[in-house]
């Protein structure tokens, strides 16, 4: 049973890394502006791994419920971040994603609906980074000393740290979108409207209203394809080069009176992509840093002392002091640490002293 328990920790762990490393190529691919083909399978590994997650939560909170320790795997286990990182990413993210793929669903664009489903794109962007609390998992397997205390304190304060961010960055574009504050999505509809409106100010049933079209389109690189009542009188590429670099959210449209425009909006998909992987970067190098130098420095200045003082108090011959840092001396461990160099050590060695005394008049 521990083999078998052993094993599936270590797939849970490969599956962690193969989350950020589709996380990171997923943001790489928008902003490299790789083929739709690639982009697809990361969508679909995506998915495959958040019904991974989602499956791997239920059941450890299965098994908690069944042993009474649901809350204390919930709340005290981190089970919270295996929620967080499963089930909301699976219902918001990759499985919209991959029904619009199945139901060949675009975004359409309507004077109010446009701003209201980009803001919802945006913060389901940054609601990605979530995925990297998974990440937090890999703690339980480094081991800087022996100390379950580091580990736990390490791997709480990260898991703080990380959730800090995440929740800001989501409540300020939830709330920048509450409040109506004008940004990237206010400017984007207002450039798509205005390149609506002017495709439509031109008789698209003569050649001189068509020629307007492709004059527009010439300043206008959003535009990409007009059709009226189904027949297409302007394209900006074949239908061969739309097939292998647009996917379902690389493009919008907007239909009035028979007159439908499409738009390109990678450009706005990159500028969140390349904020999604700011935050996904800052995350691992905070990350990072916890492992390469605060745990080191927790282990030092907190467990070591600890680690010392309680094998001291436990065995008869180990007698090793506390070693106290000029830097930190004054911080309460090491306060405890002179207590018990300079007073718990001499009141142990005369102990031993004054029972060797006794047992060598009893041999004799």
């Amino acid at each position: 049973m521990s083999k078998t328990r052993a094993f599936l920790e270590n797939v849970v762990i490969v599956a962690i890394v193969l989350v950020l490393i589709q996380t990171l190529f997923d943001d790489v691919a928008v902003l490299a502006g790789w083929p739709w083909a690639v982009r697809l399978v990361l969508l679909f590994v995506g998915l495959g791994l958040d019904i991974f997650f989602t499956v791997e939560f239920l059941a450890r909170l299965y098994g908690a419920y069944v042993n009474r320790r649901a809350a204390l795997y919930f709340f005290y286990e981190r089970g919270w971040i295996d929620f967080i990182a499963s089930i909301p990413v699976l219902l918001l993210i990759s499985g919209p994603a991959a029904l619009a793929y199945w139901s060949g669903s675009a975004m359409v664009v309507g004077t109010a609906r446009m701003i209201n489903v980009l803001k919802v794109v945006k913060a389901i962007r940054i609601a990605r980074v979530l995925r990297l609390l998974r990440f937090l998992k890999i703690f339980a397997r480094i081991s800087h000393t022996e100390s379950a205390m580091a580990q736990r304190h390490v791997a709480r304060i990260a898991t703080i740290a990380v959730t800090v961010i995440i929740a800001g960055a989501l409540v300020l574009n939830v709330g920048l979108g509450l409040l109506d504050a004008p940004g990237l999505e206010h400017r984007y509809q207002h450039q798509m409207l205005r390149l609506i409106d002017q495709v439509q100010s031109h008789d698209l049933s003569r050649a001189t209203g068509v020629q307007a079209v492709e004059e527009l389109a010439t300043v206008e690189d959003a535009l990409l394809l007009v059709q009226v009542d189904g027949r297409t009188v302007y394209s900006r590429h074949d239908t061969p080069y739309y097939e292998t670099n647009f996917g379902l959210s690389d493009y919008g449209f907007s239909e009035r009176q028979g007159v439908r425009v499409f738009f390109d909006v990678r450009p706005f998909n990159q500028h969140h992509s390349r904020s999604t992987l700011v935050y996904l970067l800052i995350i691992v190098a905070l990350i990072v840093w916890y492992v390469l130098y605060y745990t080191p420095h927790f282990v030092l200045t907190i467990s070591d002392p600890v680690h010392i003082m309680s094998r001291g108090m436990s065995e008869k011959g180990y007698n090793l002091e506390v070693k106290v840092p000029v830097l930190y001396r004054t911080d309460e461990i090491y306060r405890l640490g002179r207590l018990y160099n300079d007073v718990y050590l001499p009141l142990k060695r005369r102990a031993s002293s004054a029972g060797d005394g006794v047992e060598d008049a009893v041999d004799g």
